[in-house]
Parts: structure tokens; sequence; C-alpha cells
């Protein structure tokens, strides 16, 4: 079973709606669903288990991702009819996704584990690693 089916939408918009956004084309919803967890795992893969995260069911996701998740497949939906619309949810859904991926914002979900010890079994989380340097300044002389 998927993370997230077609019939899920309903809580961002009327499956009526979303039927008329996919058109004839019978397989678009599934596919938009799944370039977007692609792109959930690109942001969330550095410290985040997404396998695991992307192999749940039920109630047993977590429910900010799969809002989110939700936000994005309907922007692309979307945008397939009329390019250029309506960006909020898109820009909103991607900022959220920066700030996971930067470690500004923790999110409940399984760390990536890493292997310490070089016994083949996962012992520590996956450090968040944060890099930067101190603001610069102009000296005016």
């Amino acid at each position: 079973m998927a993370f997230l089916t077609k019939e899920e939408l309903h809580t961002v918009a009327p499956l009526d709606f979303v039927d008329i956004l996919k058109g004839t084309d019978s397989n678009v919803v599934e596919n938009i669903i799944q370039e977007s967890i692609d792109v959930f795992k690109t942001y969330l893969g550095s410290y985040y288990d997404t396998e695991k995260i992307f192999l749940m069911q039920g109630e047993n996701r977590n429910g900010l991702l799969l809002k989110n998740l939700k936000k994005l497949v309907l922007y692309e939906l979307k945008e397939r009819r009329k390019p250029g619309g309506d960006k909020d949810d898109y820009n909103e859904v991607m900022k959220w996704l920066e700030e996971i991926a930067s470690g500004k914002m923790k999110a409940d979900l399984p760390l990536k584990m890493e292997d310490k010890d070089g016994d083949g079994q996962p012992d520590e989380p996956v450090p968040f690693m944060k890099l930067g340097s101190r603001k610069t300044y102009r000296n005016h002389w």
C-alpha cells in the first residue's frame, strides 16, 4: 500500500476537483505523489530514515509531514492546469522542508542511524551538522 493515496487528498481538496485536475490521465495523481515523496526524501534524507518514514501506514504516519505532502501534491496538480498560479502553499512547504533539512526545526520522524563500531548494526543517530561563520562587517576606512 502507498504512503499516500488519491482518496486521502480529500482533506486538501474535494475529490471531484482532484479528478478535474488530473484530466484523462489515470496515473497522474500516483506519479505526482511519488515525485513529491522523492522531493521530501531529498530534503529529509540526510538526517531522517526516509525508507522507514515512507513505509509507515495509517495512524503511524506523521501528520505534519502528511499535510505538507498533500499540499505539495495539490499544488503540482494545479500547476498542470494553470502554470504560474498561487504559490503560497508551495512556498510554505518548501520553507518547512528547508528548516527541517537545516536543523532549524526538528521533526518527529525516525532518525537515520549510523554504525559507529563496525558491527553492521546501527548504533547512533546521524548528528545534525551546522556549518556557518561569523557575520562579515565592512570597515569604512
